[in-house]
């Protein structure tokens, strides 16, 4: 037997003499690529049995079951009772193994009414996940493994392990041969492609070692990065050779699992051209289901978009995720701006003119690369952490990597992984609601002097401190010295004497974090800042995977307990705040704002360090910054302040802004720009005056059409299907005449218009703005529905009545009339 160590990068399962072989792919320690096989797996799951049921006879009659499928007998092959615990408690199960993967789910469904069945296990986890729990198996980390070199059909090597070993944690593949690329297509009617229509004209390729752009127009250049073929046959093929020759470890793209492979595979198909990506000379399987996923076997394939939309979204300052949005606030960075409308006719009449597009093709590739790149080091955390491929890691919410990772720990704590809720216990569960936190509502208001702490993950806290668990509520070993959750008319408490999993796991996650942190402090660095980002992701998820209807480990009396301890804790924060002389502003789940007014930095440093003595377990205050002003206005009740809506200035003069309409897309550019300005003057002039001539100056120049029509634009995501909508908004009756254009509508699309001069509805009077010539804006509009609702509470807030400048408008249009 032969030794080799590799790193894994993708991991799948096919069947092969009616046997399961898992197919590991990764590159070796001396840089090689390779696929190791694991012929001996045996799929299964777990049942318990009626303990009024023989336990020996039941194994008998269940080793006896075959169901016929497909082609495929499936069977039970062997069966063991082990120890386990569920929701805390020790069971005695049957672990019942089975000869092909989809024996479990066939088999489970098949046994689940016997009577003497009580419940059923892990039936629902796949098997590739499931073998990577019990070898140990993180993706990215050293694996050795003992075995052999055997023929199969492959484009690389394929090593059969006898025998496998994780190395230290410590061991991970950290750098890769990555590959960016992009697709234009032929689109002579300036419409979106259709797939088995448009041809593929140009395709680009960006890496640190090599950059290539493969078109079948021949024009003079000297640019050699520049390749040209005869058709889009032989693009296609070269699409694939250069893949094959660059053995690169990701490929990838931006919104490329729906768009680029979607297109490949459909002109592939046109072209009687296999595009065999996989290193198993597989084709690209493309999946359609709620998402669409496109793979390559051996090669992970990562759509950044994917990890845009479901991780770092809510963290982005972007008014839509399209690919220069992103690049501009990931890395600063410009994309190169091309009118793709003109790509046809320069295709057909003045190829000469092709060169500005290769340049445009390359540079998108390079973004793509440069992106991913950008956010690999977060990825990679969030692997190491939870376990996941790269492939699925890329593309997981926020509640799937919380549930992978308690599937994870199960094995360590012995757990039995609860069941998927039915699709009748989810809509149950979404009938179910429960009290949120606690927030104290500002008095409206100009402030200064404000100091902002942060409490410290309050929720993972909250879950760690109070063992809050599903496991550990309503314990009968603590009934007699019970700590009841403080919530009214409620009879619930946790264990006070053993750790449950949930809360254990969470304790874990935040000690880890804190770890970091302290090592930060100490010598900062990209992967640690990227470690301690990927526990608080993980961390602050809990609370929310607890109260996910979809979740295995659901549990609304947790959900309940954790917001009645977070509203407790606010308040005993408040309180002590009171007591030391201190103002509080505002206060919400994230922070509390307190007023310096009257105060040292002394007596600021003597509270927090008070506050964290009697705050229980790994909860803390955190110092977030001094700020020289603040804003906050009114909601809907005139005397009280609107919830998580407030501008602050820091000490160096940075606007902080919450809740407001500039962070908001569904409003106009002037609109978000106006607001911005006048909040900007207010707290860095102190000077509400100057800030309502700014006004006056802007309303003017709409009434003027001197504001370009380009500020005029409102942006507006369609949530659903055209044809859904009961109520035809502007946004919608735009998005339909989009459609007549020939353009692809459907939920998700940013919808971009405005509002010009007629008669009608508001929506009748919505317009594309290529639909629109000069500045044919509705004026009164933008002033009555747009500008001055953005603005008339922050000068309400100084008892300034900007509806005045409306109505004296409107009088003098009166008098005219008259």
């Amino acid at each position: 037997m032969q030794k080799i160590q590799f790193y894994l990068l993708d991991i799948e399962h096919k069947i092969i003499d009616n046997k399961p072989v898992v197919f590991m792919y990764g590159r070796t320690s001396d840089n090689r690529q390779i696929c190791v096989v694991d012929k001996n797996t045996t799929p299964y799951f777990f049942v318990i049995i009626s303990k009024s049921a023989n336990l020996e006879e039941v194994v008998k009659k269940l080793q006896n079951i075959r169901l016929e499928s497909d082609g495929f007998t499936y069977h039970i092959t062997g069966a063991e009772v082990v120890q386990r615990k569920y929701y805390g408690k020790d069971v005695n199960a049957v672990k019942l193994y089975v000869n092909i993967p989809k024996g479990v789910s066939l088999i489970s469904k098949a046994i689940k009414d016997i009577e003497w069945i009580e419940s059923i296990f892990e039936s629902d986890i796949s098997f590739v996940r499931k073998y990577m729990i019990d070898k140990n198996i993180m993706p990215l980390s050293q694996l050795d493994v003992e075995g052999d070199y055997i023929n199969m059909k492959s484009k690389v090597s394929v090593f059969e392990l006898k025998d496998i070993k994780t190395a230290s944690p410590g061991d991970n593949l950290s750098e890769f041969r990555i590959l960016g690329f992009d697709i234009e297509a032929y689109n002579p009617l300036g419409k979106d492609i259709i797939n088995n229509k448009n041809q593929a004209v140009m395709v680009s390729f960006y890496s640190k070692d090599m950059k290539k752009t493969i078109t079948w127009k021949k024009f003079d250049t000297t640019n050699k990065d520049i390749e040209f073929v005869n058709n889009e046959r032989e693009l296609l093929t070269r699409f694939k050779e250069v893949i094959e020759s660059y053995k690169p470890d990701i490929l990838t793209g931006y919104s490329s699992d729906t768009l680029d492979f979607p297109y490949l595979d459909e002109r592939a198909r046109e072209n009687n051209i296999e595009l065999d990506l996989g290193l198993d000379q597989s084709n690209i399987k493309i999946t359609r289901g709620r998402a669409i996923n496109s793979r390559i076997k051996g090669i992970v394939h990562m759509d950044t978009n994917k990890f845009v939309k479901k991780i770092l979204g809510r963290t982005l300052d972007v008014e839509d995720y399209k690919l220069s949005s992103i690049s501009k606030e990931l890395l600063d960075e410009d994309k190169k701006e091309i009118d793709l409308k003109m790509l046809a006719d320069v295709w057909e009449n003045k190829p000469k003119e092709l060169a500005k597009f290769c340049e445009y093709s390359m540079h998108n590739a390079e973004i793509k690369l440069n992106l991913l790149e950008k956010m690999l080091p977060t990825i990679i955390e969030i692997i190491k952490l939870v376990g996941l491929p790269l492939f699925s890691a890329c593309r997981s919410s926020y509640s799937q990597l919380v549930e992978f990772h308690l599937i994870r720990q199960s094995r360590v704590f012995g757990e039995l992984i609860p069941n998927r809720p039915d699709f009748s216990e989810i809509i149950k569960r979404k009938k179910q609601t429960y009290k949120g936190s606690f927030v104290l509502e500002p008095i409206p208001g100009l402030y200064e002097d404000i100091v902002i702490f942060d409490y410290r993950s309050l929720y993972p806290s909250v879950i760690s401190s109070h063992n809050i668990s599903p496991m550990t509520q309503n314990c009968s070993c603590c009934e007699n010295d019970v700590k009841h959750v403080p919530i009214e008319e409620e009879n619930i408490w946790f264990c006070s004497k053993k750790k449950g999993f949930v809360s254990a796991v969470m304790e874990e996650l935040i000690s880890r974090r804190m770890r970091i942190r302290e090592m930060i402090k100490e010598k900062s660095s990209m992967f640690l800042d990227a470690r301690q980002e990927s526990l608080k992701i993980l961390a602050n998820s809990f609370y929310g995977y607890l109260g996910f209807s979809a979740s295995r480990w659901y549990s609304l009396d947790c959900v309940n307990s954790i917001t009645a301890y977070g509203r407790y804790y606010i308040k005993k924060v408040i309180d002590m705040a009171e007591k030391k002389g201190f103002t509080t502003i505002y206060s919400d789940t994230d922070s509390i704002f307190i007023s310096m007014k009257g105060k040292k930095k002394d007596d600021l440093t003597k509270f927090s360090e008070e506050v964290n003595m009697e705050l229980p377990g790994l909860m803390e205050l955190d110092y977030e910054g001094h700020y020289k002003s603040g804003l906050f206005v009114s909601g809907k009740e005139k005397d009280k302040g609107a919830k998580k809506k407030y501008a602050l200035l820091s000490d160096n003069n940075i606007l902080k802004i919450t809740g407001f309409e500039t962070v908001r897309r569904n409003v106009s550019v002037i609109a978000r720009e106006t607001q911005k300005n006048v909040i900007k003057i207010i707290l860095e002039k102190n000077n509400p005056e100057q800030a309502f001539d700014y006004l006056k100056d802007i309303l003017n120049k709409l009434r003027d059409k001197k504001i370009p029509v380009e500020k005029t634009l409102i942006l507006t995501q369609l949530q659903k299907k055209i044809d859904d909508y009961d109520h035809i908004s502007p946004h919608v009756a735009v998005a339909k005449r989009m459609k007549g254009y020939g353009i692809d509508v459907k939920p998700g699309l940013m919808v971009k218009y405005l509002i010009v001069k007629g008669d009608g509805k508001i929506r009748d009077k919505a317009r594309l703005l290529q639909e629109v010539k000069g500045n044919e804006y509705d004026a009164d509009y933008y002033i009555n529905n747009q500008v001055v609702p953005a603005v008339d509470k922050i000068f309400k807030v100084f008892e300034i009545n900007v509806g005045e400048l409306v109505e004296k408008k409107d009088q003098s249009k009166l008098k005219k009339f008259l």
